[in-house]
């Protein structure tokens, strides 16, 4: 004990010293070449405003408003199965899932932290689930990078299956090595009086019919909330918006991180190495870019660097959980293992699925290396769609992991 007090301060002055040599290396480098970090910047915030603001501002604000009322615990109850059987997860958890599907990160790990907050689960189930429900934003995939820059919606639709199975399949491996929680933590709880707590629980209650069990949850979720319309609207755009800036600033600065580390420490590697180490926007285009390989394996470049998302997503979904810091480990391992399945998994595609992606070759090389990542589209003047395409695919999600409950309910 005494040997891990000394370390302590030892260690925390390493941290420091580090950390701040490398925010002064950081300065310099931009001094140094203040034009190229500036248009780098540019090019974050054209990113983040024309795509991530619009893309991201309505789901969370109507997620916000749709947990008060209820429906999240819903649907957390509909899909009580899937996530204690498949995923080893509480099993309220269902619809962080359903949000970071459709919505994409950091959305689900907001929804994960917004369950910790209300005490329905604990910090390290917040962020197991947090883990889980990081996807990338559907419409990125089949609008930026399916038809922006690979000028073939159909790769869009492929890339995002393949992305949803690689992540379920990270998330299912990994609970393997992981026993089923049973509720949120109380003081003085260990693992086996919660379950015990769990299992007597489930037999005191008369079983109902899962619908009945979905309303009630719902009804007494919101019960619990009672804030008015207004006052829930105006709190929810607040938080939505204060989510979103603090996306912002790090999309930001990893773009200009991501254009140092390309330039000065990473010269002799492929751009996307760097890049999509970082940030996965910059690093998808880096790839579109790239000559070096094939259309197969720059395909299945794209699917890990959409599964690993960079390490500016990992930080913002982790920043929304306080308290993470023991969490990351996990996160990042799941992360890795989400980027190794999908790869794998459209190098196994790319085969019978050839005939529809087979138009997209030519688009990874239509662009001259010199002509730079440009992000020029703009959902702003999409928000109809983009809401209809999102609700539509919350419907098919929930009808299909409600599907996939109750067929685990009978096995059961």
């Amino acid at each position: 004990m005494n040997k891990a007090d000394a370390a302590a301060p030892a260690s925390r002055m390493r941290n420091t010293v580090l950390l701040g040599a490398a925010a002064f290396l950081l300065i310099l480098a931009v001094v140094s070449d203040p034009e190229s970090a500036f248009q780098a910047s540019m090019q974050g915030l054209k990113l983040w405003w024309n795509i991530v603001f619009p893309a991201l501002l309505p789901f969370l604000v109507l997620v916000e408003i749709l947990t008060a009322y209820g429906w999240a615990h819903g649907i957390g109850v509909l899909m009580e199965p899937v996530m204690k059987k498949v995923f080893k997860l509480p099993a309220s958890g269902g619809w962080a899932l359903i949000t970071g599907m459709t919505a994409g990160y950091p959305a689900g790990a907001h929804t994960a932290a917004r369950m910790h907050a209300q005490g329905e689960i604990g910090l390290r189930e917040a962020g197991h689930l947090a883990s889980l429900s990081h996807f990338c934003n559907p419409v990125t995939i089949v609008i930026v990078i399916g038809t922006g820059l690979l000028h073939q919606p159909s790769a869009g639709y492929v890339l995002l299956i393949v992305h949803w199975l690689a992540g379920g399949l990270a998330a299912w491996t990994l609970g393997l090595f992981r026993r089923e929680d049973a509720g949120p933590a109380r003081p003085g709880d260990d693992q086996r009086s919660r379950l015990m707590r769990a299992a007597a629980k489930d037999s005191a209650q008369p079983a109902r019919p899962l619908l009945k069990r979905a309303a009630a949850a719902a009804v007494a979720a919101r019960e619990r909330d009672g804030r008015s319309f207004g006052r829930l609207l105006g709190d929810s755009v607040t938080a939505s918006v204060q989510t979103l800036m603090m996306i912002g600033g790090y999309i930001l600065i990893f773009a200009v991180l991501a254009h140092v580390l390309g330039r000065y420490l990473l010269p002799y590697l492929p751009d996307y190495a760097a890049s999509g180490l970082l940030e996965m926007h910059l690093g998808a285009n880096d790839i579109r870019l790239s000559t070096g390989a094939s259309g197969t394996l720059q395909l299945a470049l794209l699917s890990a660097i959409l599964g690993w998302s960079g390490i500016s997503a990992h930080l913002q979904s982790l920043s929304l959980l306080k308290g993470s810091g023991g969490l990351w480990k996990r996160f990042v391992l799941q992360r890795l293992v989400h980027s190794l399945y999908a790869f794998m998994l459209m190098l196994a595609f790319a085969i019978p699925v050839g005939k529809f992606i087979s138009p997209i070759w030519p688009a990874f090389r239509t662009e001259p290396y010199d002509a730079g990542p440009e992000f020029v589209f703009s959902l702003w003047k999409d928000w109809p769609g983009l809401l209809e395409a999102q609700a539509a695919m919350v419907v098919t999600l929930v009808i299909l992991f409600g599907m996939i409950s109750r067929f685990i309910s009978r096995r059961r």
